[in-house]
């Protein structure tokens, strides 16, 4: 059976359960998804290209060197003038540690401009680039899905424990994700380092950025036993047992537009303490977690004061129940919609 359309994404990351999970939704709905599709100039403009959507994720992970720059700006252009065809999906409006900022910022912004319909995970973005980015064609709000079902979850909160060598009471507080200076690791130690309760421990989960901020981290680790470091890449059947050794989960960002950890911490049923900023507190309420306002003085540190005082059991049915509520189905509508709206289906 032909599909009904035919979609490239780009990047393709192989290992990213976000693409993963999408194209599995999409190709229900007769969609075929082509990862890292070739980008021939040449069958462009012989009328021999099949795709009917390109549909961009990551600008900056579409390139490394100047030349292939270039190339994908003289790729989407063609796109843009011969099918117009092109969405992009705005997980976020910032490469925050881009080695080539105004480049980036550029491309991001070219990609953009060419774009007929972009996809955002919430609708404080959506006024963002409609409003001060000044995007006049269709933005589509489609919230980041949990990751039920994707990872193993198997482990007791006993058996994690356990096995993370940590006593069977006392509040256990975790980070996970990758290390980076915008995530605000090292602002979470030292919130940590200020609550007096002997019991609890902080668990840092994640492989660092660069030497430089594993120094860091390591160096204010050591200042309190209670801190412990797992600065590495974690396997996907490992990551159940740090979030069910977990009482809370600890998302400290200095910058974001939305979080696929926090959506982790969800699916898992963790209650989360993150910041008031840009799409979280579309995701996270009061009843699965504490919400912080960052421009304020110590907010952090009084955030996870109030976490540990607060009804973690009622808490963490509320995250899992709000896991429920996100899911691929709704996630794959919202693509097929924009889809739809460039190129009509072909008949089944």
């Amino acid at each position: 059976m032909k599909p009904r359309l035919t979609v490239g994404f780009l990047p393709w990351w192989p290992n990213n359960p976000y693409q993963l999970l999408l194209k599995k939704e999409l190709n229900k709905r007769g969609i075929r998804v082509i990862g890292d599709p070739p980008l021939s100039l040449l069958r462009l403009l012989v009328g021999r290209d099949g795709l009917d959507v390109v549909h961009v994720h990551w600008p900056h992970g579409t390139y490394k060197t100047l030349p292939q720059l270039i190339y994908m700006v003289a790729v989407l252009l063609a796109y843009r003038l011969l099918k117009n065809n092109i969405v992009w999906t705005a997980h976020e409006l910032t490469a925050y540690e881009s080695r080539h900022p105004r480049r980036d910022a550029w491309f991001r912004s070219l990609v953009m401009r060419l774009s007929r319909h972009l996809i955002v995970h919430g609708e404080f973005t959506r006024q963002l680039v409609c409003g001060e980015l000044g995007y006049p064609r269709p933005v589509h709000v489609a919230l980041h899905p949990s990751y039920k079902g994707w990872y193993r979850d198997e482990v007791s909160r006993e058996q994690a424990r356990q096995a993370l060598g940590l006593p069977a009471d006392g509040l256990a507080m975790l980070y996970f994700g990758y290390v980076k200076p915008y995530k605000g690791v090292e602002d979470l130690i030292r919130a940590f380092r200020t609550l007096p309760d002997e019991n609890c421990s902080l668990h840092v989960v994640g492989r660092p950025l660069d030497a430089a901020i594993r120094a860091d981290v390591e160096r204010l680790a050591a200042a309190d036993p209670r801190v412990r470091l797992r600065l590495a890449y974690v396997a996907d059947d490992e990551i159940q047992t740090f979030f069910r050794a977990a009482d809370v989960v600890v998302f400290p960002f200095r910058k974001t537009q939305t979080s696929g950890s926090l959506m982790l911490a969800l699916t898992f049923g963790r209650p989360v303490v993150a910041p008031k900023i840009a799409t979280l507190s579309e995701y996270v309420d009061a009843s699965m977690g504490v919400l912080y306002d960052p421009q304020e003085t110590d907010a952090l540190p009084r955030a996870l004061r109030a976490v540990a005082q607060a009804p973690l059991d009622a808490m963490a049915r509320s995250a899992a129940q709000r896991a429920d509520e996100l899911s691929w189905c709704d996630m794959a509508d919202v693509h097929l919609a924009a889809y739809v709206d460039i190129r009509p289906l072909r008949p089944a």
